[in-house]
C-alpha cells in the first residue's frame, strides 16, 4: 500500500492517467520506462512533478520497477525526495539527461514506455530500444494534433503495431433531481358508474395535485473551455 500525501500540481492524477495505465496493460510487477514519471519495468520521460509517477507505483508495486528520465536538474532531485519520503525509492531509477540525446540509460528491460515531452517523435528510437525483446506497449501523451501526426509517422517507421490517439477531454455533468408530473389519461376504462364512483371518493388533495415523479437527471455543459490532450498508443512486435 502507497501512502501519497502532496503534490505539486492540481491535475495530479488527472483522467488521462487512468486512460494510460488501462491501455499500456500496466499490472503488479510490470516494467516501465518513463519521460515524465515513474513506471513498472517502465521507462518514462519527463518525470515532471512526479504525479504520474506516483500513480503508476501504485500499480506495480511490489515488484515491478520504473525508470524515468528528468531533463532538468532541480526537478529531478525534488522528486527524488518526495520518493524517498513515501518510502518508494527502492522501485524508481532516476535518470538527469536529455532522453531525445541519451535516451532511457537501459536496454531491453522495459515492458512498457510513456513519453510526455515536445518532442516525442525524436524519442521513439530510445523507447523502442529499451523494450523488451518480446515486445511491449509505447503511450505518448501530447496537447497538439501537430505532435500526433508527427509521432504516428516515427513509430510506424520503427515498425509498432496497432497504432491508435484517443482525445482526452473533461467534461462534468451537471446531476440535480428533477419532479416530473404524469400525465392525466382521464378515468380508467369500465362503467361509468365505477368510475364516477372513485372520483367522488378521492381526496381532494390528490384531486388538487396530479401524480408526480422524482428522478435523477445529468446535463453536459454547452461549452467546455480548458485544453485537450491526445494519448496515442503503439505495439512494440516481438523480435
Amino acid at each position: 500500500f502507497l501512502s501519497v500525501k502532496s503534490f505539486q500540481s492540481a491535475d495530479d492524477f488527472h483522467p488521462a492517467a487512468s486512460a494510460a495505465h488501462m491501455f499500456l496493460l500496466l499490472k503488479v510487477g510490470t516494467y516501465v520506462s518513463d519521460s515524465s514519471g515513474l513506471w513498472v519495468q517502465l521507462v518514462a520521460l519527463c518525470t515532471g512533478s512526479g504525479s504520474l509517477s506516483h500513480a503508476i507505483l501504485r500499480t506495480i508495486a511490489p515488484t515491478g520497477h520504473l525508470h524515468t528520465v528528468e531533463f532538468h536538474q532541480q526537478r529531478a532531485e525534488k522528486v527524488v525526495e518526495e520518493f524517498k519520503e513515501h518510502c518508494v525509492d527502492h522501485l524508481v531509477t532516476i535518470r538527469n539527461q536529455d532522453v531525445c540525446k541519451d535516451g532511457f540509460g537501459v536496454t531491453g528491460v522495459a515492458d512498457a514506455v510513456f513519453l510526455d515531452i515536445p518532442s516525442p517523435w525524436e524519442a521513439v528510437g530510445h523507447a523502442k530500444a529499451a523494450m523488451k525483446k518480446h515486445g511491449g506497449r509505447l503511450c505518448s501523451f501530447s496537447p497538439c494534433i501537430e505532435q500526433v501526426q508527427r509521432t504516428c509517422q516515427a513509430l510506424t517507421e520503427r515498425g509498432f503495431e496497432e497504432v491508435r490517439t484517443l482525445e482526452v477531454l473533461l467534461r462534468v455533468h451537471n446531476v440535480r433531481p428533477v419532479t416530473l408530473q404524469l400525465p392525466d389519461f382521464g378515468p380508467d376504462s369500465g362503467s361509468p358508474s365505477s368510475s364516477s364512483q372513485a372520483v367522488e371518493e378521492a381526496p381532494p388533495a390528490a384531486a388538487a395535485n396530479p401524480a408526480s415523479l422524482k428522478i435523477k437527471t445529468t446535463t453536459p455543459p454547452r461549452e467546455m473551455p480548458g485544453h485537450t490532450g491526445y494519448l496515442t498508443f503503439a505495439t512494440k512486435p516481438r523480435t
